[in-house]
């Protein structure tokens, strides 16, 4: 995850480069990294399908060499249409097979019991890679040019994490093989029709409120430098908010990590699409630098630990064999909203020259997001019942309830 995100997160940070060196504008360069996630969504459901088909392992090998493949054409690169099929194309085919989705499908295999903190971990390689990768490459695109960059980028890749996933076993033991279900001692209480259409109405819900978190995220993170600069930070300062923020999401990581052992992923949810929605109001309308630092703290705490508490809560069901394509729908839906927030900061700034409206606008999705959790939860026909424990069974012999005189009067 550190290398996937980190090399992915990379590219911005070498636009500025890019831009000097070849003379291509920023409206070029963001379309072509609306193409680059735009295009790891699109393959979602083509990766998904093969991992379960296939085993994570091997699409995660798959999707590294294909990002380190990029990276080394990348270093070669001097036209326009190179950069688009290097790095809006092939990269983002890489980054699509060796990024979240595969991951969490295996890490989700290896700790069924204890997935979403599990997934929390695993992803805190996001803010890793945001917080190491990320600046080294600006450091050394600075001094020794963004060709060498690229080579470092990509052998490094190749020669770090490659053999790490060579070292992971193909599939954890039975992992294939789902656990028996004790077979039921009586009639629920709820029928299974309607247990089912509230499973489908959670999955599709969690599903939008994947999409109306991802529509802010990284419009967010490739505006903050400019938008702080636009609102009075000086250029170095405004260079450290992404920094910034991937360092609260780290501490954000931690903190779920620890909180998952009281509260459920979704109360969690409650609190960072809210936290999320405040954030987002106080860059908007921020009157100064004091309050722009405030925003990005804040929107870093509430950013990527949304992601493995969505991913545990839409796969808390699903069987091993089916976790890739489970996950695809929902990442799909994911990376679609992020390609359309970018595209839109892009467009509402080059119109209008400021982020202002576009984020006190989309401070609505995680609001929208919020509301609709709640919403869900109390139209579960399973919230607030409580569930009636089965009968103690010792033998192969169903043993009966016991009657009412027996519980109560008869025992007493």
């Amino acid at each position: 995850m550190t290398a996937a995100f980190g090399v992915n997160f990379a590219a911005g940070a070498l636009f500025p480069f890019l831009a000097a060196e070849h003379g291509w504008n920023a409206a070029t360069l963001g379309a072509v990294a609306g193409l680059n996630t735009a295009l790891t969504g699109l393959l979602q459901p083509l990766v998904g399908r093969a991992v379960d088909a296939w085993g994570a392992r091997r699409i995660l090998l798959t999707g590294m060499a294909l990002l380190v493949a990029a990276q080394l054409l990348l270093s070669l690169t001097s036209q326009l249409w190179q950069f688009v099929l290097a790095y809006g194309v092939l990269g983002a085919a890489g980054f699509a097979a060796s990024s979240t989705p595969p991951v969490s499908a295996l890490v989700s295999r290896w700790f069924p019991r204890r997935k979403a903190t599990a997934l929390t971990v695993i992803t805190s390689g996001i803010n890793l890679g945001q917080l190491l990768v990320v600046p080294a490459a600006a450091l050394l695109a600075g001094a020794e040019g963004v060709p060498v960059t690229y080579t470092v980028l990509g052998t490094g890749a190749a020669v770090l994490v490659v053999p790490l996933l060579l070292a992971i076993p193909t599939e954890p033991p039975a992992a294939s093989a789902p656990a028996a279900s004790a077979p039921a001692a009586s009639a629920p209480s709820v029928s299974a029709k309607a247990a089912g259409e509230a499973t489908r109405s959670g999955s599709l819900t969690l599903t939008i409120t994947f999409g109306l978190h991802a529509l802010s995220l990284y419009m967010v993170m490739l505006a903050l430098p400019q938008y702080a600069i636009d609102h009075g930070t000086s250029p170095a300062a405004s260079g450290n908010l992404p920094a910034l923020a991937a360092a609260a999401s780290l501490t954000s990581m931690i903190a779920t990590g620890v909180l998952l052992r009281r509260a459920a992923p979704r109360s969690l949810l409650y609190a960072l699409h809210a936290l999320r929605t405040l954030a987002l109001l106080l860059l908007a309308f921020a009157p100064g630098p004091a309050v722009i630092l405030a925003g990005t703290l804040l929107f870093g705490l509430s950013s990527f630990a949304t992601i493995p508490l969505t991913v545990a809560a839409l796969t808390a069901k699903t069987p091993a064999t089916q976790l890739g394509r489970s996950m695809a729908r929902a990442w799909l839906v994911h990376q679609s909203a992020a390609a359309l927030g970018v595209a839109a900061g892009g467009a509402v700034h080059a119109w209008t020259g400021s982020y202002t409206p576009l984020l006190a606008g989309i401070a609505a999705a995680p609001l929208l997001a919020l509301v609709l959790l709640v919403r869900n939860r109390t139209a579960d026909p399973h919230h607030g019942a409580a569930a009636r424990p089965a009968p103690t069974q010792t033998s192969g012999t169903p043993v009966p309830d016991l009657p009412t005189s027996l519980t109560t009067k008869g025992m007493s």
